[in-house]
């Protein structure tokens, strides 16, 4: 019992691991790609005021 006790617990830990190192990733990744879409919006805008 102890053993699967350990064995939960490590998963647990391992499970919030991996989402503290993805999360931040994807978060950076989506901003840089809402960015990316504002920098082109604002270039079109700027083509047709021209």
């Amino acid at each position: 019992m102890e053993l699967i006790n350990q064995t939960l617990i490590m998963a647990f830990l391992g499970i919030i691991a991996a989402c503290c190192v993805t999360f931040p990733i994807l978060f950076l990744v989506q901003r840089r790609k809402q960015h990316r879409e504002l920098i082109e919006t604002i270039k079109d805008f700027l083509k047709q005021s021209d």
